[in-house]
């Protein structure tokens, strides 16, 4: 009965430093995988991770209890071991003085032969039926065994509270990490919140110069509106890019935050290898206390020899009945080593899995910077957007200048024709597509006036055009006079050189139109006339 004890609470003993060391392995691997886990899972993951961990707790609390069972019950077997010895001394006592009964009946009655003979083969049979004699026998070596079992005891409850400390420590660092992982969390959503403005503001932008190529098409509107929008786009496309600049400093900012992740995720790492190296010393001090089993069973060996040598013989039955005992023994020990080994393959995969999960959150970096070179890109198509503006204002403001220049010049003729319609006479080319006046003054055509021209005109007298117009004709233009007949004989050639020299304003008559005549004066006056009078009735 001892021995099955004996053997009952080893057992108990190894299985409990296995599993307070696989305990503290899976809890250890938990944590570390929480710490991988946060950077991009969700609150109810998390939440998952306290449950387990709340349950591995509940675990290690068991187990302590269990242990404070064991101590119980090795306390009664010292009791009963304490027992065991005072009969022994009594029945030692007691066996003595009956022996020396047993001598002086002997030296007084001797007994035959075949009743000794009887007497000594019962004797030999109560050994062999009475099993607590070997035990008797060896008690010294039972209390060392319980000593040695009280030290291993007294290791696991030390390795316990080093596992709490430890335990107690990794889940300040889970929540310190936790209040990062919520700080990076903030830190995303306001750089969301950027980014969706930033893209506000591009569509606005470009709803913007769809707006500007509208009244471009229009062009109803003056360009003083136009540059007037010109100048708010520039103010907006420089503070989008100060956002920019502010949003590229905060992408290097959560660059640098990741990269502290990782050296976070390297520490993890590093600690769990510290948590291999622990399992395989707890290996180590599984065979360890394997090697003691081996070595009580070569000395529970011995003492079946000696007892085999003292005549002692144990029964089939009994036989049996140990070795299946050791046989369910061993069998346990091997279901919870695999056991082990399944804990620890799961967790392998999920630290395959935390990597994957790294691996995505990397993906999205990527896809962020992508979003980032895309509102670049967009940006500098606004750039692009709004230098075609420009480029449309600059043409749409010459087409301006060029009519105001064409309205100013029909002006200028129709008033020199209303005063000088008496002494000048008008001619139309042999194209048919301008006027030419000869005056017999000594006044000419006059060229079209530049854009520089005009500005000044209208700078220096905005009332009195026509005055200013024949200033600059009469300083500009002191050319010789052609005369009507030069103009007549030369109708179907050109000029020769001398007369090219004195005039240059007179061109060269195409050949389809050579035969065209020219327009009587009356005709003409008579034809302005009647527009001056429709405009005076408008």
């Amino acid at each position: 009965m001892l021995s099955d004890a004996r053997r009952n609470l080893v057992d108990n003993v190894i299985c409990f430093f296995f599993h307070i060391f696989v305990v503290g392995f899976v809890y250890a691997f938990a944590s570390l995988t929480f710490i991988k886990k946060h950077q991009c899972s969700e609150d109810v993951e998390v939440i998952k991770v306290v449950e387990q961990a709340a349950q591995l707790e509940k675990d290690l609390i068991l187990k302590e209890r269990e242990t404070l069972d064991v101590l119980k019950e090795l306390e009664l077997t010292k009791k009963i071991m304490d027992g065991l010895k005072l009969r022994l001394q009594k029945e030692t006592s007691e066996a003595t003085a009956m022996l020396a009964i047993d001598s002086y009946d002997v030296n007084i009655h001797p007994i035959p032969e075949d009743e000794e003979y009887e007497h000594s083969d019962l004797e030999k049979n109560e050994d062999m039926d009475d099993p607590s004699i070997g035990v008797n026998q060896f008690p010294g070596l039972i209390l060392v065994e319980l000593e040695q079992a009280k030290a291993t005891l007294n290791r696991t409850t030390s390795d316990m509270v080093g596992f709490r400390t430890s335990i107690k420590m990794l889940n300040m660092k889970i929540e310190e990490e936790k209040l990062l992982l919520e700080n990076v969390r903030e830190k995303l959503t306001v750089r969301t919140a950027l980014i969706s403005s930033l893209e506000e503001d591009l569509n606005q932008t470009t709803a913007k110069l769809q707006k500007a190529k509208d009244l471009e098409s229009k062009r109803c509107e003056d360009p003083c509106s136009f540059l007037q929008e010109i100048k708010q786009l520039n103010s907006e496309i420089e503070q989008s890019k100060k956002t920019m600049e502010a949003t590229k400093d905060e992408v290097t900012k959560l660059t640098s935050e990741i990269e502290q992740t990782k050296a976070s995720i390297k520490t993890a790492e590093f600690r769990w290898f510290a948590a291999k190296k622990m399992e395989e010393a707890a290996k180590a001090a599984e065979a360890v206390a394997l090697a003691d089993i081996k070595a009580l069973m070569s000395s529970n060996n011995l003492i079946t020899d000696l007892q085999a040598t003292c005549g002692i013989t144990l029964s089939v039955e009994e036989y049996i009945a140990l070795t299946s005992k050791a046989q369910e023994a061993d069998l346990a020990s091997r279901k919870k080593i695999e056991a082990a080994m399944l804990q620890v393959d799961e967790a392998n995969r999920s630290k395959s899995e935390l990597l994957t999960k790294v691996e995505e959150a990397t993906a999205e970096a990527k896809k962020c910077k992508k979003a980032l070179e895309n509102a670049l890109m967009r940006v500098e198509a606004a750039n692009r957007g709004k230098l075609t503006v420009e480029d449309a204002l600059r043409r749409w403001t010459r087409s301006e200048h060029g009519q105001k220049r064409h309205s100013v010049q029909n002006s200028m003729k129709f008033k020199n024709y209303a005063a000088h319609h008496s002494k000048d006479s008008l001619v139309l080319d042999s194209n048919g597509s301008t006027l030419v006046s000869v005056m017999p003054r000594g006044g000419l055509l006059r060229p079209p006036l530049s854009i520089g021209q005009i500005l000044s005109m209208k700078l220096m007298d905005p009332d009195s055009p026509e005055e200013y117009d024949q200033g600059v004709w009469e300083k500009e233009n002191e050319k010789p006079k052609v005369s009507l007949g030069q103009m007549l004989n030369k109708r179907h050639g050109v000029l020769s050189h001398q007369r090219d020299t004195s005039v240059s304003p007179l061109k060269q008559f195409s050949a389809k139109r050579k035969k065209l005549g020219f327009v009587s004066l009356p005709l003409i006056l008579a034809k302005q006339s009647k527009k001056n009078k429709k405009r005076g009735s408008l």
